[in-house]
Parts: structure tokens; sequence; C-alpha cells
């Protein structure tokens, strides 16, 4: 399979700012095979050719954290702290989800990503087999941890050991499995020992919720004399794995030692952060300590879009507001946060984040030739304050075009609607 994409603005994140102006990018399978200048060519020998004048191509944004099943829960459980909102509304519709409702929720999920520009997720919750399924279907790039938690522990130390087996590596490479316990008030210090355990026998990565709100920060500390980075790192959580930690909203200095001494990569979520009130984290700060600080939606029950677009703009202005200083997170660090900051913290430097040759074809294609965009002086501030999700008019995965100019290739996204709506008015009535 080869596909030419010619005429097109490139923003390469290769390191710089630049933007390659009327360039073409050949596609061989599954990688960017050559970059260069557009010129008249024969264009028999490809496959496809697609004309992006006008637009701007750059690589597929990286969704780094997740619950990408709660997309049937979108609206559910609005206006409450993280302790009413997880226990009180989510916890108990969760218990009743079935099979179907797991395997909806995640390709509805999966479509709405695609759909705004991300390539890549990395997801935590339970049923993760149901999951993987769904996912298969979008043809979507995705990390998939199956939530630990310290109950039936055998139990699940099998299935997760299981699900390793039968996943990793399977759908061309483009699902990954990892190992997620989920949080210190689910966890204790043998739960969490083991599930350092099990990231060393399996794919040595690993995510975890650790200090989202000052509730869990002071309530561990009550328990435990120490903050949530502290007890995991105590109970050696970190040790000799890639470790992803979502929200860090609330840290300490000797939370940041801990953090700098395991290379822990941090996930932002500013929307879900916000609106459930939990606080925001000090990413300029961090960034300015050398931590790799990336970006995540959450679950779109707390958010409640999965648009990455919508997530960088956000990111970006609360910086600013929250910590008086309006050169705080600029546009171009935005835009790593979401490209190769997230590809740094995957161990995937090498062939994700970036348009570059020899690098997975992982990329997106926006309209630029648009109201929001006009005038274009300056397209990387307009990525991040001007662009949202719905300015994506091509999203290719693995050198796949999965949806381009309002349709998905494959998958019928009327009737995927129409079957979620309806599972979501069953699951309310149970």
């Amino acid at each position: 399979m080869k596909i030419l994409i010619k005429n097109a603005k490139i923003l390469t994140m290769n390191n710089d700012e630049t933007i390659l102006e009327n360039h073409s990018i050949l596609i061989k399978k599954n990688r960017i095979q050559k970059i260069y200048p557009s010129i008249i060519e024969d264009e028999s020998t490809y496959n496809k050719v697609v004309d992006a004048k006008n637009n701007l191509v750059m690589p597929g944004l990286i969704n780094m954290h997740t619950h990408i099943p709660m997309t049937l829960l979108r609206n559910y459980a609005d206006d409450l702290n993280l302790e009413d909102w997880l226990f009180n509304k989510i916890f108990p519709i969760e218990d009743k989800m079935e099979d179907e409702d797991i395997f909806f929720g995640t390709l509805l999920g999966c479509l709405e990503m695609l759909k705004s520009g991300t390539t890549t997720f990395l997801d935590m919750y339970f049923k993760s087999e149901i999951i993987a399924k769904a996912v298969k279907k979008a043809k979507i790039r995705a990390y998939i941890g199956k939530g630990f938690v310290n109950n039936n522990i055998e139990n699940r130390i099998k299935e997760n050991i299981d699900f390793f087996k039968n996943f990793n590596n399977k759908n061309n490479n483009l699902i990954k499995t990892i190992i997620a316990p989920h949080s210190v008030y689910t966890n204790d210090k043998e739960s969490l020992k083991i599930s350092n355990k099990m990231a060393q026998d399996t794919t040595k990565m690993m995510t975890i919720h650790l200090s989202e709100s000052l509730n869990e920060v002071n309530n561990c500390i009550k328990l435990t004399n120490k903050t949530p980075f502290e007890f995991s790192d105590e109970s050696r959580l970190f040790e000799n794995v890639n470790t992803i930690v979502a929200h860090a909203v609330h840290l300490n200095k000797n939370d940041i030692k801990i953090i700098k001494k395991n290379n822990i990569s941090l996930v932002h979520n500013p929307s879900s952060n916000l609106k459930i009130s939990s606080g925001i984290m000090n990413v300029q700060k961090l960034l300015n300590e050398g931590i790799n600080v990336t970006l995540g939606t959450d679950g779109a029950a707390s958010n409640n879009t999965l648009d990455m677009f919508k997530e960088m703009h956000l990111a970006s202005l609360i910086s600013k507001g929250v910590f008086n200083n309006p050169t705080n997170l600029k546009a171009y660090d935005v835009l790593k946060m979401a490209t190769t900051n997230a590809a740094k913290a995957l161990n995937r430097e090498n062939d994700l984040g970036k348009i570059k040759e020899n690098y997975l074809a992982d990329l997106i294609i926006i309209n630029i030739n648009n109201i929001n965009h006009t005038p274009s002086s300056n397209l990387i501030n307009s990525l991040v304050y001007s662009t949202n999700g719905n300015d994506v008019i091509l999203t290719m995965v693995n050198g796949n075009i999965l949806y381009e100019n309002g349709y998905f290739k494959d998958i019928n996204e009327k009737s995927i609607i129409k079957k979620c709506n309806f599972l979501y008015n069953k699951l309310i009535k149970k």
C-alpha cells in the first residue's frame, strides 16, 4: 500500500517549530518513507493520493489518560467532587455495566478520538479484553491497562498475566498491555508491590492515579504518614518500571524528588480536574524541573469530551491564568505534551509523535482554510488557541486512513450512536 499526501504544510514536531511549506509525504505500508518538496509526478503508482493544499499535516495526538468505556456515561454524573462522583455515582453504575456496554462505550470513544485527531490512547479500566476487541475493530493504537485493586488478589494477578499473554502486541502491534493499579486508596502496600512485580514480568510499563485531590493526599497522610507518592515509593511501586502517573495535582518537594528519581512521566488532565474541583497541576513548574509532562482527557464521564485540541487549549490558558504568568505553557510546549512528550512516556520516541522518515504513519490533516484559522499568521499558536476537533479532516493510524472528510472508513457512525443511546437508557434503569 502506497499513499501520497501532497501540497501540504507539515508541522513535523521534530525538535523545532518549523513548518514545511508545500511538501509531500510518501507512506509505504505503515511507515513514512519519504518527505520532500511537492513536485509534478506520476501518481499512477500510488494506491491513493491526498491533496492537502491549504491544509496542515501533523502527528496524531496521543491521549495519555482515559477510561474509554465510560464514554457511555457521558453527562451521567456532573457537578460533584471526586469522592462523591466516584463512590456514589460511578462505582455503583459500573457494577451494572455488561460486556455490551463496555464494547460499545469503547467503540464510541474510539470514534470520537479518531474524529478529533487522536491516534493513540492509554486506558485504565476493567473488562480489558472487551476493550481490546473494540479497539481492534476501530483500528486505533492503544495501551490498555486492566485496573488493579486489592481484593481477590490471586485472581486479579492471573487476569493481568493472561491479558498480557493474549493481547500484548496484537492487532498489527496496535495493542499494548500495561499494568494499572488504580490508586493508593484502592491498593495497599502489598498490592502495589505485586503491581510492580507484574509490570517487571510483562511490559515494564505501568500507570496509576496519584495525588488527584487534597482529600486523597490528606487521607493518605492520615493513614500512612506519607503522601501518595511517598507511600508508593516506599512500596517500591516505581522500581525498574516505566511509570505514567495521572493527575499529580498536589505535590510537595519530596514528591517532585521521587518523580525525578524514578523518571516518572505525568499526565495533566485539566478539564477533568477542573470539573470535579480537584485543583490544577503546576505544569510549567514541573517542566522547568525537567519532568516529562503529557496530556490526557480522562474519561468522558468527567470531562465530558475526548477532544485533545480542547484539552490543549484549556491546558495553556489555565496555566497562564491560575499561576499569573502569560508566558506559561506556550503553544508549542502544549503541542509537545500531546505528541513528543507522550511518545517519550511510552518509550516510543523512535517511531511515534513526529512526522519523520521511518516513523509510523500516525498522522492527521487539519483544515486551516476556514474562519477560525483566519488570518493564519501563526499556525502553531492557531493549533492550540483556535483549533477544535471538528477541524480534523483526515486521521491515519499505522498507514491506514480511518477517517476522512466526515466519514469513517469501516464503521457506521450513526448506527453506533443509536446503539449507545439505547444501551445508556437501558443501563440507568437497572
